[in-house]
């Protein structure tokens, strides 16, 4: 089961609803479609099921709650379940689901530095960073009380066993040393994670997130129409978030979340212009960060470090 960890405060009053709400309804009735049985035994595999709305789900699980593994009510309207082959495609067909994809593992992108390291007085103070990884080792010294471990998606501790969460939550720390960082660990101790973990995590930080805030996704889940729709939720609801992509990439997608290979950097620089405009939504914050990759704008480049130009409002 995932574990909700040590939390500041503010998220304690939320923690029980989030259960409650989020708990998988085994009192239900089946609606219609997938017909209710105690027991499968035709080979089954893991999906993520999109539905039409919060009703449409509901009625969902009920009819196939035996196997549900996630509820999800907030990011989005689905589940995560164990399907057969006649269910799945009966599913694709009802009028009730928007998307089924499968259940599949999200590595952990590669780190690079950008070339051109934040500079200004800015630091990120009043802001959170929502990070979903692998975990992050809040016991460094260099963090200080600015890291905290929030919900594990796994259900471990939250304790970081690959670095790679701890490493990003250090650079990030570095150019925003005052941003709150919120751990959210959704990544394996054998490095990937599943894209049903990582949408727990975005529906931990849809529920509790407060104040001006931003989500970091150092990890590859391009190309998932449910994790699209739990990123859209998120930037509806005024997170800015910041996606992986490739190395030499850093673009502004529909609606305000950005997308590069320097996630650290990227987060960090919305930290600190949302420190000097807490009220800004995603898509003003997206436009005055101005994201964007410059080719040839670095010629001599031996480090090979992020060939990366971003404007920051000179913060």
């Amino acid at each position: 089961m995932p574990r909700r960890l040590g939390l500041p405060s503010v998220y304690l009053a939320a923690a029980a609803a989030t259960a409650a709400a989020t708990a998988v309804p085994l009192a239900m009735t089946p609606a219609s479609g997938l017909t209710a049985r105690p027991a499968v035994t035709e080979p089954t595999r893991p999906y993520i099921v999109v539905a039409r709305g919060r009703a449409a789900a509901r009625d969902l699980v009920g009819e196939v709650r035996w196997r549900v593994r996630r509820y999800y009510t907030a990011a989005l309207p689905g589940f995560a379940t164990y399907l057969t082959a006649a269910e799945l495609a009966s599913l694709r067909a009802d009028p009730r689901v928007r998307a089924v994809e499968p259940d599949r593992q999200i590595h952990p992108m590669p780190v690079r530095r950008p070339a051109h390291p934040l500079t200004g007085p800015a630091t990120g103070a009043g802001t959170t960073i929502y990070l979903v990884d692998s975990g992050v080792d809040t016991g460094r010294a260099e963090f200080g009380d600015r890291a905290w471990r929030a919900y594990d998606a796994t259900g471990g501790t939250g304790r970081d066993c690959t670095g790679h969460g701890t490493q990003v939550a250090g650079r990030t720390h570095a150019a925003a040393p005052a941003a709150g960082i919120t751990s959210i660990r959704a990544l394996g101790c054998g490095g990937p994670g599943s894209l049903a973990d990582v949408l727990a995590g975005l529906e931990w930080i849809r529920r509790h997130a407060r104040g001006p805030s931003v989500a970091a996704l150092p990890v590859d889940g391009a190309g998932s129409p449910a994790l699209g729709q739990a990123v859209r939720s998120l930037v509806g609801a005024g997170v800015f978030v910041v996606g992986a992509a490739d190395a030499d990439e850093c673009r502004i997608g529909p609606g305000g979340a950005a997308y590069t290979g320097a996630v650290p950097h990227l987060a960090a620089a919305a930290a600190r212009l949302l420190e000097h405009t807490p009220d800004a939504n995603p898509t003003i914050l997206a436009s005055q960060l101005n994201c964007a990759f410059a080719r040839d704008a670095i010629r001599q480049n031996p480090s090979r470090a992020l060939n990366l130009l971003m404007h920051s409002g000179g913060l």
